[in-house]
């Protein structure tokens, strides 16, 4: 496995070596010398970007935003750029490293390490059997060659906008292992591309009426309610429920999300008690229970999987509780469904969205009922659930609608689990464990713990793999989550766990 990074002083020596080997060997840009190494004019200014394999450069690159550029140098005059311009030298791959995706990491990591530093344009020397590789990562040529016959060069530009609309740009996109947005199947990108409907015609109604039939099968409830927005607002709406249905409730908080639903019950004047219940843990079902024998709540809300810690929540005993005290069961969904198949046919309310482990497009919230939605008019419109009964009661967008019944067409209810237990048992040969505990472990999402999470987040985007960890939440908690939700292969949550072992243990050894 190859990793990249931003060499260091003890890299000196290895790079002057490959300096010399391309630079004076391979391509005759400089006279052989008995040490065979060669060091770079501009050695102190540059910023060396290297792949490693092994502990051997096999790669590399080299950045400098020191005027004049070396181009500028060789009487080339360069486009008169309004952003941060960087030049790019001594790019070179080790010939046995050519034939594989060394080269793709390498400007995959580049790309990443300009949008950090905040570079938008990037100058390149590249030789004439190299312009059409270049040209597919979107650099262009802007002035005629310069050099010697044994040695000619294009001076070549790249812009942001010039690489994001080049062949080989979604390559080099990492791959996502986000809680949401999550990565989506192509058929999910076709259909969201088809023209809109608009949304008070029959045809949008058919749409709405087959996404609302799937979802009520594959949740097992009879009464689904589709609004446009996030699964803030499907939360929002379930209160509205419960403040009609009336009575007191119990509120588990198990973390974030948990608190979340505190707080949707408080800006709805809900009369709630708090259940707390420790991050990480599976919930405490012998305190659940005397809580119920000591308050007779009326409806309890909580999440399902609590998104933050990666739990998840024994609802079968929760929904056999609820039944022996006559109480109402309202539960967050939002990162379990679609992640394996649940049966949620004992619950009065289940909230879900339709950008995570449905595998749809951000956009969709919904709300599946027991029965059908009490009408709320002391509440806003839209939280208003029975007004959503013939499927379109506002605006709605049919291109979200599609990308989620596409999503449906291609979900597979075993994945999330397959790849997690891929993930859970890669880790563990490097010696690390999730927060949460193994017999609540969710599906959909995993939490690690980390001494430098965020730094462990970074190198894993800069070397392909995206990662939670910038939510307020998480940095403050030193957490990086992987989400199993998206569209995503059992080789690459392999790769990415090693990686995250390779990493985190490469960050033990330095400390200690």
């Amino acid at each position: 496995m190859i990793h990249y990074a931003i060499a260091t002083k003890e890299d000196d020596e290895a790079i002057h070596q490959l300096n010399y080997e391309a630079f004076a060997e391979e391509i005759p840009q400089h006279p052989p010398n008995e040490e065979r190494r060669l060091v770079d004019k501009f050695h102190d200014e540059n910023t060396y970007l290297v792949g490693k394999e092994n502990g051997k450069i096999v790669a590399m690159l080299a950045l400098r935003d020191a005027r004049p550029f070396s181009l500028e140098q060789k009487g080339i005059t360069l486009p008169k750029d309004a952003g941060r311009p960087v030049e790019v030298r001594l790019l070179t791959v080790r010939p046995e490293h050519r034939n594989s995706r060394t080269f793709l990491g390498l400007m995959r990591y580049m790309m990443n390490h300009l949008e950090e530093t905040g570079h938008d344009v990037a100058y390149i020397s590249g030789t004439t059997r190299e312009e059409r590789l270049y040209g597919r990562f979107g650099f262009r040529v802007f002035a005629p060659a310069v050099g010697t016959a044994e040695a000619m060069f294009l001076p070549m530009r790249l812009t942001r906008e010039d690489h994001l609309a080049s062949p080989l740009a979604a390559t080099l996109r990492p791959v996502t292992f986000l809680a949401g947005p999550v990565s989506v199947h192509p058929n999910v990108l076709k259909a969201a591309a088809l023209e809109p409907v608009p949304h008070r015609s029959q045809e949008m109604v058919n749409l709405m009426r087959q996404l609302a039939d799937k979802l009520r099968a594959l949740v097992n409830l009879p009464h689904l309610a589709t609004l446009l927005g996030s699964g803030t607002l499907a939360n929002d709406a379930v209160a509205a429920q419960l403040r009609n249905r009336g009575g007191r409730g119990l509120i588990v908080d198990s973390g974030q999300f948990g608190r979340r639903l505190a707080d949707h019950a408080l800006r709805a004047g809900l009369s709630f008690d708090r259940f707390e219940q420790a991050e990480g843990r599976s919930l405490d079902i012998e305190r659940l229970t005397d809580g119920f024998e000591r308050i007779r709540p009326d409806w309890i809300w909580l999440v399902h999987c609590e998104t933050s810690t990666g739990v998840l929540h024994d609802i079968d005993t929760v929904s056999r509780l609820c039944n022996k005290y006559s109480c109402m069961l309202a539960l967050d969904a939002i990162s379990s469904v679609g992640t394996a198949p649940y049966d949620f046919s004992r619950c009065d309310y289940v909230s879900f969205v339709s950008g995570k482990a449905l595998g749809g497009l951000t956009g969709l919230a919904f709300v599946a009922m027991s029965e059908a939605p009490l009408a709320t008019p002391d509440m806003p419109r839209y939280l208003d659930l029975s007004l959503y009964q013939d499927y379109v009661a506002f605006s709605h967008s049919s291109n979200l609608v599609r990308a989620c019944l596409a999503a449906i067409d291609v979900l597979d209810l075993e994945s999330a689990g397959r790849k997690m237990d891929i993930l859970i048992d890669v880790l563990a040969g490097h010696g690390i464990t999730p927060l949460a505990e193994p017999d609540s472990q969710a599906r959909g999402i995993l939490t690690l713990v980390f001494e430098d999470a965020t730094e462990i987040a970074r190198q894993l985007k800069a070397n392909g793999f995206s990662v939670q960890f910038e939510s307020e939440y998480l940095a403050e908690r030193n957490w990086l989550q992987v989400s199993t939700m998206g569209h995503t292969t059992e080789r690459q949550c392999r790769e990415l766990a090693h990686r995250i072992g390779m990493l985190a243990n490469r960050s033990a050894s330095i400390e200690s």
